[in-house]
């Protein structure tokens, strides 16, 4: 290669070293801001609570039993702990318990079908200065033919962060409500859709799965929780196992929880699954009826395939073996037979030449 060629060569490389840089350096210069941006963005932190009562200590939720067509007044108190100003919405919904098991509210959007929608605030929008407090009253307004038992409701205080709608997100904190409409009440739980999937082992000297799945209903007034037990057997009630599935913290009236258990069992042609349930007060309740245990049980099938398979081999192997046994007894029988006939008929013929000679 010539220098002058390889001068050239050179240059060319450099250049396009050179350009590379210059787009690095540009991308940096291009984040800083908004890496800047995203660390003065103010971050707000609030709490919603009770409002403190000179005759109550601090409370951590509302509790209410008021009878049908009348009202009860309160308050929360919307703290604004962050170093700006904040503007808060204020919105009341019905209670509801997440799959996880965990008292919310129905989210945004969602229509109010019970007492959600007979609570009133006196503010909706608040803004709360910095580092202080706003408290905000609100009542709760029962009607005459709302169902006795327990209506759960919670107030949730939100706020948005982002000034494009499409990529804001809002955050929001509440406080319950337990509200109690005054009449007859009654605890009542029941199992529902119980059904059992038995998975085969396919190795023979272990047990299968079963999968039990069932549905807790409330299908009384008032919310309960549960304490659970599940028997698995064979028939005839032969080789029991017990189970104690997680006790079930909360129910609410009209609700369900779904219940998973999954068990190892022996297949012995048929599986009997039975569920006790026992009911249970949740926290500082009051329940006066009586509380009574309610249960389900199914049966599904557990067919012992690989034990089968190995019956059926070690049954032809045995057939084979004894089988084969009589094939050769029988052979053996047979060769012992031919050669007594013909130790016979040899002497027979020895008999025969005996007698021709002495004639």
């Amino acid at each position: 290669m010539s220098s002058k060629s390889a001068a050239t060569t050179h240059r060319t490389t450099f250049a396009a070293l050179f350009a590379v840089l210059l787009m690095l350096v540009a991308t940096i210069l291009l984040a800083l801001p908004a890496a800047a941006d995203g660390e003065e963005a103010p971050s707000t932190v609030w709490s919603l609570t009770p409002a403190a009562q000179e005759d109550e200590d601090d409370r951590v939720s509302f509790r209410f039993d008021v009878p049908p067509g009348e009202s009860v007044e309160d308050a929360v108190e919307l703290t604004n702990f962050s170093a700006q100003e904040a503007t808060f919405t204020l919105e009341a919904a019905d209670g509801i318990v997440s799959d996880s098991g965990v008292f919310d509210i129905l989210p945004p959007g969602e229509d109010n079908e019970a007492a959600g929608q007979w609570v009133e605030l006196e503010q909706q929008e608040v803004t709360v200065p910095a580092d202080e407090t706003v408290t905000v009253p609100f009542t709760v307004t029962v009607p005459e033919n709302a169902t006795p038992g327990d209506q759960p409701a919670g107030i949730a205080a939100s706020v948005s962060s982002g000034a494009d709608e499409d990529v804001s997100m809002v955050s929001r904190v509440g406080t319950r409500i337990h509200l109690r409409v005054d009449g007859d009440i009654m605890p009542t739980l029941a199992v529902k859709d119980m059904d059992v999937d038995y998975q085969q082992n396919w190795n023979p000297f272990a047990p299968g799965t079963a999968t039990i799945t069932y549905t807790v209903a409330n299908e009384g007034n008032v919310r309960l929780g549960a304490q659970q037990a599940l028997h698995l057997s064979g028939p005839f009630g032969i080789a029991g196992a017990d189970e104690q599935p997680e006790p079930i913290r909360e129910v609410l009236p009209g609700s369900e929880a779904q219940v998973q258990v999954e068990h190892d069992v022996w297949p012995l042609f048929a599986l009997n699954s039975t569920v006790e349930l026992e009911p249970q007060i949740v926290g500082e309740d009051e329940v006066d009826a009586e509380l009574t245990t309610s249960s389900g049980e199914t049966t599904a099938a557990a067919i012992p395939i690989p034990q089968l398979i190995i019956v059926l081999i070690l049954g032809v192997l045995i057939w084979w073996l004894v089988s084969s046994k009589k094939r050769k007894q029988k052979k053996f029988e047979s060769a012992v037979a031919a050669a007594a006939a013909k130790r016979t008929g040899e002497t027979d013929t020895d008999d025969e030449a005996t007698t021709a000679s002495r004639e």
